[in-house]
């Protein structure tokens, strides 16, 4: 049973490194592109900027992702700023940043740097923290 156990534990200790190096891994690679990328191009300098990656179909888009980023800007106003990308529409841009699944937001500092990414929802108390830490 111990044996068990211990495989178990090293089986999720060796999956949760290869997902924390994979988000690095994407950071990094998306810290290359975020400097050129025409996505940027209307983005008000000094102000920390989620990107958001969606489709029309996406459930957890509508019904959780998208109430929890209207919530961080309605209470951070203008000290935010949130740009959707319809990956269905813009499946290049979402190829360039790397987007597996949807809902995806990217959390770029206020220099336009990638310093947090989240695959799946990420909640309004999490975006909330990741922009706090900048």
């Amino acid at each position: 049973m111990f044996e068990r156990l211990l495989i178990a534990g090293i089986l999720f200790g060796v999956g949760f490194a290869a997902y924390a190096w994979m988000r690095r891994q994407s950071l990094r690679q998306v810290a290359q592109i975020t400097q050129r990328d025409s996505l940027l191009t209307d983005t008000r300098d000094g102000i920390p900027t989620v990107v958001y990656f969606t489709t029309p179909t996406c459930a957890p888009c509508q019904y959780a992702q998208k109430p929890a980023l209207a919530k961080l800007k309605t209470e951070l106003g203008e000290g935010i700023q949130v740009i959707q990308v319809d990956a269905t529409e813009q499946p290049d841009v979402a190829e360039r940043w790397q987007v597996q699944t949807v809902p995806t937001t990217f959390i770029l500092d206020a220099d336009g740097a990638p310093r947090q990414v989240n695959y799946g929802v990420a909640d309004f108390d999490t975006l909330k923290r990741q922009i706090a830490a900048l």
